[in-house]
């Protein structure tokens, strides 16, 4: 397919956008380069996030969902809203912008961290990790693997990012370590659980909204 062909091209910028008819949620993959290209040609941001695009083409096949996944970018694009990345997702209008990333396990405090950008969006990345961890727990290949979407525990916290920290969508910042990334026995797994989640979230917006202000209140 054509598609995977350019997330595999190891050289060539490219700004993948596939559409899909559920027009809810986003999947964005800023930082992705193929497994073996462990840099991006970016100052800004020179780690790539190896084959995350990977998990994001096939989540959002999953969800028949839009997404927009950045190949070897020569820029940071989730950093910058007049970035084509940002203003695409802009455009969308979505109420859920999913964004998959990529650590290489120095500095995570778990394997795998989710954030949604601030203390005061707590509830929502908290929300996501404890309906994933439920799903995961069941499946042999990630019963040694750790998980949290706590702000106050997280290392990765996303609180640079438009995308994670703008009101217009609410975001879920997820890093993977790359033993998910590079085992397509691991991440396709992991991508059926994670469709599944954001389904849940999505079936439930309204009650979890409302849980979400009494929360705060």
């Amino acid at each position: 397919m054509q598609i995977e062909k350019i997330l595999n091209d190891t050289k060539n910028y490219s700004l993948v956008v596939t559409p899909g008819e559920v027009k809810e949620v986003v999947i964005g993959v800023p930082h992705h380069s193929p497994l073996g290209v462990p840099n991006l040609p970016c100052k800004e941001h020179p780690n790539a996030d190896e084959n995350a695009g990977i998990l994001g083409y096939e989540v959002a096949r999953l969800l028949n969902c839009n997404s927009i996944i950045a190949c070897n970018s020569p820029i940071d694009p989730n950093k910058n809203k007049d970035s084509d990345y940002c203003k695409k997702i802009l455009s969308w209008k979505p109420k859920f912008l999913v964004e998959i990333h990529g650590h290489g396990g120095k500095s995570a405090k778990f394997d795998i961290e989710i954030s949604s950008g601030s203390l005061a969006d707590n509830f929502w990345s908290k929300e996501m990790a404890e309906r994933l961890r439920i799903k995961l727990s069941t499946i042999p290949l990630f019963q040694d693997y750790t998980l949290s979407g706590d702000f106050n525990a997280i290392h990765f916290k996303a609180k640079n990012s438009f995308t994670i920290t703008t009101n217009e969508w609410i975001a879920f910042h997820i890093e993977l370590p790359k033993s998910i990334r590079e085992s397509k026995d691991k991440y396709s797994l992991f991508c059926e659980s994670l469709a599944e989640t954001i389904r849940e979230i999505l079936a439930s917006y309204d009650n979890l909204s409302e849980s979400q202000n009494q929360n705060a209140s």
